[in-house]
């Protein structure tokens, strides 16, 4: 007889573990298996793999498509931290999978790989379960595993790093010789009973990434945790000193960079060697000298001079080294030496001669006069400073030829530069309309063209127009009529395509589901006899209770409600509160045949014998509304935009929100058959300009049809015309008779639109609270600095204009600015408004490019603050545009050069702008033939860019002076700064002095 059982087996037991979770219950049933029960489970591991991970991969195509959002876009998916499939690439069963497989594989090879598959780890990956399992395994076989895990780890932070590292602190095996290794252990917290730090410690000297992996430890104001350990250790006599120290010299002679040294060196700060600690390592030290970066340098440089005497060889090598190194610091730190030392003739001699061909002219000036005041000593060794008199300027190489000897090289004469003349602007006139321009179409000017064209041809030869789109546009945006806004050109370009190559096609957007009103509230319903209605009952007063009678809401009696046109009960109520008085009236003895009636809004029958004849209601309730408020009807504004497929104001820059308005005229008149035979605002100018005389033509046009011109494109015309008055073209369009040309008339002979009030105002975030700069100053740490857009102006009279004038919210929205190349085109005569829309988005990702920048310099109008910090955002981002931008406006005219400068003065004192890359841009510039406008620049940034009270000049003061001196001789600057005067007359003759002399010399004296 066969006995069939049904009893799970061990890989049941496992598997039901695994795909619950439960992997505490897993680890301790794994450890109660046998060798070939183990096996057994083992062998159909990957079977179990392969059915999780088919399993998450089907739920996330699941998750893709359900999370795809209803315009057709899909969005990217954030896994939420409560999911079970956030953390591993394998639906979240990662963890228990290892435990498995470290509990079960029986060669250490095959469980390391198992271990270490990409798809079982990720950031929430632990280790205590698997390191629990696998501590059970003989010590061989530990150590063995640990090996092969370390050598694994291939970066600090490799996600097996965590578990290798606990099983070689558990096996107390020798870790391998695997430099990624040593970098993962210092990723960690260190601890004084770590058993690695025995192992591992020695190796930071040797090991390649450890000194980017501890390069921010410091030691003020007080150590940080890896010094503080090494610290503590070395107190308790666990490290040797002189093995310290002897790594970090062994670590400073490897090589490297400064970061990558920057522990190292500051280790050694900390173990403060002694004089007898240095004399018996100088070799090392002076090995340094030559080559080693320059704080390295300045290390080995102070251990020598305090660890003295030193014999004279030493000292003559350790000059000649430093004399040979391009910092003017270390140079001049050498020649200190020299002056105290006074090496033999010969090796002095030497090292003067290198540092006459130093780069800085302070190191030459210094080695000049150590030579001629030395002259006697050195007189036999003087064919080796003859010989290197060449390197010296003329002026100091003749002073040393007089006692040495000789050759003084005269300086060539640079030709003096020039710079180029400006090339003055022209504006470019707009090209001819035409819709053949396929997908460039989505450019402003394309764009343009393209409606210009399609308008005028859409009211003559159709048929044609049509064959030419369905070939340009046929496929454009197939899933276009199921988004429920259109927020770009493209899209508005491709509905009026597709509605002339195919009228009626779009079927416009559904009506919205009806809004409950009561959604979130809550009612709490108490309906009570009155004992006599001529008896004055005392008000409740248990909660917001509202007493109401059968009647409408507000009735205390209920014969008030009897002398009103009858109507159902609490009809204002949602309907299971209706109910429940009903219910709670039945309750209380009021008979079945009334409450029907009040119910149905019949009339109401006299009370029966015995029956109350009154009562009353009392009502508990919360909720988002007044309890009896009408709701307001619809905007018919906003209704409209949803139906059109606009935004609503505030969802889109206000540019933007303009833009969109006239697609959607012209879409709606293209459907309704309303469209004139010329559009107004086709510009005549790539300024994006219109001619005065050209927009009163267009309007006679319109006159001659008998059409009335679309709105917002007329007053997109009358933005762009040219400043001022134009009497001439307003006597012509009084004389049209339309209501649009009476409007042009009115606006031409007005002057156009005021100038509004623009600008910016600079903010920041401290702790939770905005603050503006002009109001507070800020405290020790700022978190955020933002930059508030300025807008004001008074009402046009026309709401899109308004809208358009709007001032801007300070933040960008994901869909602010999805056109703002056309926004300088909207308001070519405002450049101003135009820069303080582009404020929000200054310097985001994917935020205001060089072309939306030269068409806003192109434009006119006065230029303030908010036009001068987008440029000076250009130039402090290094952009490669920033000189060209710069150039192009000083050709235009009005660029504010001194505002630019004091933008730029703020960016460095209030963010991380750097000075140098700024001057190199500038610099450019000028050379470019923005002189003029660079000095202006410099006379707002000139505070900045000189060196503080006590600060020594550094090479950025040097070519910020430099250049100064340069664009104020081009430009022809007068007029005395005292702060460069001041600075021209100290001590010295280094460049920064020259510099600031030759400023000095060109300004004038005061």
């Amino acid at each position: 007889m066969t006995v069939i059982s049904d009893s799970p087996t061990d890989y049941d037991r496992v598997r039901d573990l695994v795909t619950a979770r439960r992997i505490s219950d897993l680890a301790d049933h794994l450890l109660g298996l046998s060798e070939n029960r183990r096996a057994e489970v083992a062998r159909r591991l990957p079977e179990l793999r392969k059915e999780l991970r088919e399993a998450a991969d089907h739920r996330a195509a699941r998750r893709w498509m359900l999370e795809s959002d209803d315009e057709g876009e899909g969005d990217e998916t954030e896994w939420e931290e409560g999911d079970p499939e956030f953390g591993d690439g394998i639906g979240g069963y990662g963890e228990a999978l290892r435990v498995a497989g470290a509990g079960t594989l029986s060669g250490a090879a095959a469980a390391v790989a198992w271990l270490t598959r990409r798809e079982f780890t990720g950031p929430r990956s632990g280790t205590e379960e698997v390191l629990r399992v696998l501590t059970a395994r003989p010590a061989a076989w530990q150590a063995d595993a640990a090996a092969r895990l370390a050598g694994r780890i291939r970066t600090a932070d490799d996600r097996n790093a965590p578990l290798a590292l606990a099983l070689l602190r558990a096996c107390g095996a020798t870790p391998p010789e695997h430099d990624p290794l040593v970098s993962a252990w210092l990723r960690g917290r260190p601890s004084a009973d770590d058993p690695l730090i025995g192992p591992l410690l020695p190796r930071i000297f040797e090991a390649e990434g450890v000194g980017r992996v501890l390069r921010e430890e410091r030691l003020e104001p007080r150590p940080t945790r890896w010094l503080a350990l090494i610290g503590r250790l070395r107190v308790a006599g666990r490290v040797s000193r002189a093995d310290l120290i002897d790594g970090c010299l062994r670590r400073f002679l490897r090589g490297g960079d400064a970061a990558g040294l920057r522990f190292f060196v500051r280790l050694h700060r900390m173990l403060d060697p002694t004089p007898q600690e240095v004399a018996t390592r100088t070799r090392d030290y002076l090995r340094l000298l030559p080559t080693a970066p320059g704080t390295v340098a300045e290390l080995a440089l102070a251990q020598l001079r305090l660890g003295g005497p030193h014999e004279s060889a030493d000292v003559a090598e350790a000059i000649g080294a430093l004399t040979f190194r391009p910092e003017a610091k270390l140079a001049l730190a050498g020649l200190r030496w020299l002056e105290e030392e006074l090496p033999p003739a010969t090796e002095t001699a030497a090292a003067l001669a290198a540092a006459f061909g130093h780069p800085s002219y302070e190191v030459q000036g210094r080695a000049a006069r150590l030579a001629l005041r030395h002259a006697i000593t050195l007189a036999p060794a003087g064919q080796i400073l003859a010989e290197a008199v060449p390197l010296l300027p003329a002026a100091l190489g003749s002073r040393v030829a007089a006692v040495f000897g000789g050759e003084v090289v005269e300086p060539e004469k640079a030709e003096a530069f020039t710079p180029p003349s400006l090339t003055p602007f022209v504006p470019e006139p707009f090209p001819e309309p035409t819709v053949r321009l396929g997908w460039s179409v989505y450019e402003w000017t394309e764009g343009e063209r393209w409606l210009a064209a399609f308008v005028a041809q859409a009211t003559g030869d159709r048929e044609e127009l049509r064959r030419t789109l369905v070939a340009e546009f046929g496929g454009a945006y197939p899933d276009l009529f199921r988004y429920t806004r259109w927020l770009d050109p493209g899209k508005w370009i491709a509905g009026l395509a597709r509605e002339l190559i195919a009228p009626g096609s779009d079927p416009g957007l559904p009506e919205p589901e009806p809004v409950d009103p009561w959604v979130g509230t809550s009612f709490q319903v108490r309906v009570m006899v009155v004992p006599d209605a001529d008896e004055e009952v005392p008000q409740e007063t248990e909660g917001p209770e509202k007493p109401q009678e059968p009647g409408e809401p507000g009735q205390p009696e209920e014969e008030a409600e009897e002398e009103q046109a009858p109507e159902p009960a609490f009809a204002q109520l949602p309907e299971h509160v209706r109910e429940e008085i009903f219910e709670q009236l039945l309750g209380i003895g009021v008979s079945e045949e009334r409450v029907a009636a009040m119910r149905d809004g019949l009339p109401v029958p006299e009370p029966g014998p015995g029956e109350p004849r009154a009562f009353r209601i009392g009502f508990t309730y919360s909720g988002p509304r007044p309890l009896f408020h009408r709701p307001a009807p619809p905007d018919p504004a906003a209704e409209f935009r949803r139906r059109n497929r606009l935004p609503q104001p505030g969802q889109v820059s206000p540019p933007d929100f303009f833009l969109l308005h006239r697609f959607s005229e012209l879409y709606l008149a293209l459907r309704e058959g309303t469209l004139p035979p010329v559009l107004l605002a086709t510009p005549t100018a790539l300024t994006g300009h219109l001619d005065p005389d050209v927009l009163v033509d267009r309007l006679a046009a319109c006159a001659a049809a008998a059409v009335e011109p679309l709105s917002a494109d007329l007053l997109q015309a009358l933005l762009r015309l040219p400043r001022g008055a134009h009497p001439g073209a307003a006597a012509r369009a009084a004389a049209l008779g339309s209501r649009a040309a009476a409007t042009a008339a009115g606006w031409m002979t007005g002057g156009g639109l005021p100038d509004p009030e623009a600008g910016l105002r600079w903010a920041y975030l401290e702790g939770a609270t905005d603050y503006f700069y002009d109001e507070r100053e800020p405290g020790y740490r700022v978190w955020e600095l933002r930059l508030k857009p300025v807008l004001r102006t008074a009402p046009t009279g026309h709401d899109l204009l308004d809208e358009l004038l709007r001032e801007p919210p300070r933040w960008s929205r994901h869909e602010h600015g999805q056109a703002m190349g056309w926004w300088p085109a909207i308001l070519p005569s405002h450049r101003e408004v135009v820069a303080v829309n582009y404020l929000p988005d200054l310097g985001r990702h994917l935020g205001v490019h060089a072309a939306c920048v030269r068409g806003m310099i192109d434009a006119d109008g006065p230029a303030g603050d908010a036009t001068a910090i987008v440029l000076a955002h250009f130039v402090a981002a290094r952009s490669t545009e920033a000189v060209s931008l710069l150039v192009r406006m000083a050709a235009r005219g009005g660029l504010p050069a001194e505002t630019v400068g004091r933008q730029l003065a703020l960016l460095m004192c209030r963010t991380h702008v750097k000075p140098r890359p700024v001057v190199a841009v500038l610099a450019e510039a000028a050379r470019q033939g923005a002189h003029a406008e660079v000095w202006r620049m410099l006379t707002s940034l000139l505070p900045v860019l000189l060196p503080a009270p006590g600060e020594r000049p550094s090479v950025v003061h040097v070519e910020a002076m430099t250049l100064a001196a340069d664009a104020a001789a081009w430009a022809g600057a007068r007029g005395p700064i005292p702060e460069v005067t001041a600075l021209a007359a100290g001590p010295g003759r280094s460049r920064f002095t020259r510099a600031c002399a030759r400023l000095r010399d060109q300004l004038g004296h005061s």
